[in-house]
């Protein structure tokens, strides 16, 4: 642990030392430039030793100075004592800038009328207050950006928290609609379990095995929010074939799914609730043979999911469709949920011509 902390302060150090003498150069070459266009060329190493002495001074005070950042932050219910401290922390940190100075005061300055011999009060003084202004400038510029980085790293930690907060409530509620569908599809078998039980006990019992096998792999899934669309036919061909043993020659399906499209993410249990609504609305409410067809393939980049009946079809008075209970609601908002803008979902039903599903949403393979 204290290996790391000497790490990470060392990196600091460095970090502050690299930005401090990156920013010495400038007046440096600045230096140099006019006093050569002035006819009075120096070399590069007295044009740059003045300015580096002083970084590097400040670059040696700055963990002070972020402390003191760190420990008295800008508060505008106390902002009158968190003043009176860094007004004080920026006459020390003078204090200490000219003191560390004064020794290098021949190879601080570019011009000296005279050696200086040794260093006096009045040196010192003069100094200070020669410096104080810098000095004070480069205190509030480092208090400024420390106080500035602190903000962002609130707000950056204030944006994960909600992204973070907002993606398990929409696993939430994305987990209650899975679960409000469920129960839904199940009692509508066991009705028609019940139904049968009093016309054909070999068919009822037929019904009961494929609903044991349909429960076993919806609890397969029941963690998983996106399955590949081929693990989802198998699911809806178990539930299929419950509903062809109750309808008998009354049901026909005809699947068409292009093969690319197997590996393809798709909502758990996301045609289910759109074919129940067929066999419902579709089949069960004629006497004449149906027919269901799942189509599903993939154009530029969005997987489009098709299921259509030749059904009656329901319309209102206004041409909306009107049969959309709650497995075709929880179906539009898990969508929703799930992908946002990026999907849509399309019912069109004509009278008399049946009804078509239409679900896109992008494209996304299981394998990546």
């Amino acid at each position: 642990m204290q290996r790391e902390i000497l790490i990470r302060r060392t990196k600091q150090m460095g970090l502050i030392l690299a930005v401090w003498t990156g920013l010495a150069l400038i007046p440096g070459i600045q230096a140099h430039a006019y006093l050569a266009s002035l006819g009075h060329a120096i070399s590069w190493q007295r044009a740059v030793m003045p300015p580096l002495l002083d970084h590097w001074i400040w670059a040696c005070l700055t963990p002070s100075v972020l402390w003191l950042s760190a420990h008295f932050p800008f508060d505008r219910r106390n902002w009158l004592r968190v003043l009176g401290v860094h007004l004080l922390g920026s006459f020390a940190f003078a204090v200490m800038h000219i003191a560390i100075r004064c020794p290098f005061i021949r190879s601080a300055t570019l011009f000296t009328s005279s050696p200086v011999e040794h260093i006096t009060w009045v040196l010192f003084r003069n100094s200070l207050f020669a410096n104080y202004y810098d000095d004070l400038w480069m205190y509030g510029t480092i208090f400024a950006f420390t106080q500035l980085w602190a903000y962002y790293r609130k707000y950056r930690d204030r944006e994960l928290r909600a992204t973070k907060l907002e993606a398990q409530l929409a696993q939430a509620r994305l987990q209650v609609l899975k679960m409000q569908l469920n129960p839904h599809f199940l009692f509508n078998t066991l009705h028609a379990i019940s139904s049968l039980m009093h016309e054909d006990v070999e068919a009822a019992d037929n019904m009961v095995s494929g609903l044991s096998d349909l429960l076993r792999m919806s609890l397969e899934n029941v963690d998983e929010q996106e399955i590949p669309l081929k693990r989802e036919m198998e699911f809806l061909q178990v539930y299929l074939g419950i509903q062809q043993v109750r309808f008998r020659d009354r049901l026909t399906v005809a699947t068409q799914i292009d093969a690319v499209t197997l590996d393809a993410l798709v909502p758990n249990m996301i045609l289910q609730p759109i074919v129940e609504n067929s066999v419902t609305h579709g089949i069960a409410s004629q006497r004449a043979p149906g027919e269901i067809s799942i189509r599903a393939q993939r154009e530029n980049g969005i997987l489009r999911m098709e299921v259509a009946d030749n059904g009656k079809g329901l319309t209102g008075e206004t041409g909306a469709l009107t049969r959309d209970g709650l497995g075709l609601k929880n179906t539009r908002e898990r969508l929703q949920q799930l992908y946002g803008d990026r999907h849509r979902f399309l019912m069109e039903s004509k009278k008399g011509q049946g009804t078509v599903v239409t679900v896109e949403i992008p494209f996304r393979s299981a394998g990546l």
